[in-house]
């Protein structure tokens, strides 16, 4: 278990600090799997109609790329802004307007990569309906 307080690296243990380190990481995946709604909810239900929409109308492999890493940054945003009010949580629990302030700015930062997925499929939606191959428009020539 790590302490608070800053130490010295020990260089005789480095892989079993990196393992302890893998350990505490999945630790905390394996909180906000279990506690955060967005992602096991909202995040879920993003990606199943971004590609359902995808093979319905015909997405291209990029815009499947591009779909995953924008929820890859916000399952990321999501951990940040957990990480955020749980700390937040534990400064104090009674009604402070400076924690309230912090916890809406790191939930904006998901809001945020919610508002781009949903642009993208539906940018790429558009596109497929009206044959606009964006991608070939940004290849010069």
């Amino acid at each position: 278990m790590s302490s608070l307080k800053y130490e010295k690296p020990n260089k005789k243990n480095v892989f079993r600090q990196i393992w302890q380190d893998i350990g505490d990481s999945n630790n905390g995946l394996a909180i906000i799997f279990r506690e955060s709604s967005t992602v096991h909810r909202l995040i879920p239900l993003e990606i199943g109609v971004g590609v359902l929409l995808g093979i319905i109308f015909g997405y291209i492999a990029l815009e499947y790329v591009i779909m995953a890493v924008v929820e890859i940054i916000l399952f990321t945003a999501e951990t940040a802004n957990s990480a955020v009010e749980e700390v937040n949580d534990l400064v104090t629990e009674e009604y402070n307007e400076r924690v309230k302030r912090s916890k809406d700015i790191a939930s904006g930062s998901v809001w945020i990569w919610h508002l781009m997925y949903i642009f993208c499929v539906f940018f790429f939606l558009v596109c497929h309906i009206v044959g606009f191959a964006w991608w070939q428009a940004l290849i010069p020539g």
